[in-house]
């Protein structure tokens, strides 16, 4: 765990179903995202392994990179078929990050806009629905190097990323600069990694780690 140094924020959901721990750090951001669970692991899933890359390795996707039609605020990877609208989240007076239902996922507006061209993006949601069920973000851990991502604006503007990193880390491994707001432009997309071992972690039983998927802008 990295220690805190400046201001400490801890956010979740309003029904405490996921928590996101930025620590504030000198030159950038670091923390932890922790979703929550219930007091027991949901049911058993079939989930394909997370077969992880880096951005140095080839691109492994052939298929198709057009854009989709997507309304405003939309996330959308179609290789793995995940469409999933997204809504703006900040956090409440307790400082805990307000995430939408799992059928939905946040763009936490600490971070970088959407199409920004400049900073991190940070979209993060659910990977299972309360009773255990997978939620549309239960996808991601089928990504592939080179695969497009798209997001959608609040005006309707659909802009494309390429996914060049895929991996699965501990609840407090959030890469440094996930809430940068200057910087190369990226897009992280956060889901919990069912995979992983279903434990404590600040003091709420939850999955141990994150999958979480690095886009760039591709023209």
């Amino acid at each position: 765990m990295i220690e805190p140094c400046g201001i400490r924020r801890v956010l979740r959901n309003r029904s405490a179903a996921t928590a996101l721990v930025l620590l504030g750090l000198a030159g950038g951001i670091a923390g932890v995202l922790a979703f929550t669970a219930p007091s027991a692991p949901p049911p058993a899933q079939q989930t394909p392994p997370l077969a992880p890359f880096a951005s140095a390795e080839p691109d492994t996707y052939t298929g198709p990179t057009a854009a989709p039609g997507l309304r405003p605020n939309m996330l959308a990877i179609p290789g793995i078929g995940l469409t999933v609208g997204l809504v703006d989240e900040g956090h409440d007076d307790s400082g805990y990050l307000v995430v939408p239902h799992a059928s939905k996922a946040a763009r936490y507006t600490g971070s970088a806009a959407v199409c920004a061209a400049t900073g991190s993006t940070l979209l993060a949601g659910h990977v299972n629905f309360p009773d255990g069920s997978p939620a549309p973000m239960a996808s991601l851990v089928r990504a592939t190097k080179g695969m497009p991502l798209f997001v959608s604006d609040n005006s309707g503007v659909t802009c494309r990323y390429k996914i060049i990193g895929l991996e699965s880390l501990a609840k407090t491994s959030l890469p440094a600069d996930a809430t940068a707001t200057e910087g190369p432009p990226v897009i992280r997309v956060v889901t919990c990694d069912l995979a992983s071992p279903f434990v404590a972690v600040a003091g709420q039983d939850q999955f141990a780690n994150n999958i979480v998927a690095t886009a760039i802008p591709w023209p």
